[in-house]
């Protein structure tokens, strides 16, 4: 039976400086998040981060910014989950929601952020065949989102998670 899931170690990031908003990091030490099923998602030493990605259009109380809220240290491993890839995408978001969980992110919040994760983060090729509503490339420019918005696949899948199929 796995261990609990758990964070090991300590987030120590270095401020990176580089054109535009200055909001990378550098990882200064190993840091990992072991999830349910006992997988290790390691964050090493020269890692960069970037925060929660959340479109500053929806900046408040509510959805959060990138470096302030209970799902800091969430974020460091699924940042650098997506840059490395290991896992699905899908695996990846799952363990951002554990992650956020075990933080002490409130149920409602990690399930809203685990949900805009899988419907707008991003997604690379997995043998599952993942279906990807929103390019990732599109980054967070609400016109470029909606440009590469696919509503019958988000529309499917709102209806098969409320059962209206």
């Amino acid at each position: 039976m796995p261990d609990q899931q758990r964070f090991e170690g300590d987030v120590i990031t270095k401020w990176l400086m580089h054109p535009g908003q200055d909001r990378k990091m550098e990882l200064q030490q190993e840091f990992a998040f072991i999830d349910s099923k006992d997988v290790t998602w390691p964050a090493q030493t020269g890692d960069v981060v970037d925060g929660a990605s959340i479109p500053e259009v929806l900046w408040n109380r509510v959805v959060g910014t990138p470096f302030v809220g209970d799902y800091r240290r969430a974020t460091v491993v699924h940042d650098v989950a997506v840059s490395k890839q290991l896992y699905s995408s899908r695996q990846a978001a799952r363990m951002f929601y554990e992650a956020m969980l075990e933080d002490g992110t409130p149920r409602a919040r990690a399930w809203m952020m685990y949900m805009a994760v899988r419907l707008f983060g991003p997604r690379w090729p997995t043998e599952t065949g993942e279906v990807n509503l929103m390019a990732a490339d599109a980054g967070t420019d609400p016109d470029a989102l909606a440009e590469q918005f696919d509503f019958d696949h988000l529309e499917a899948a709102i209806d098969q998670l409320l059962g209206e199929q």
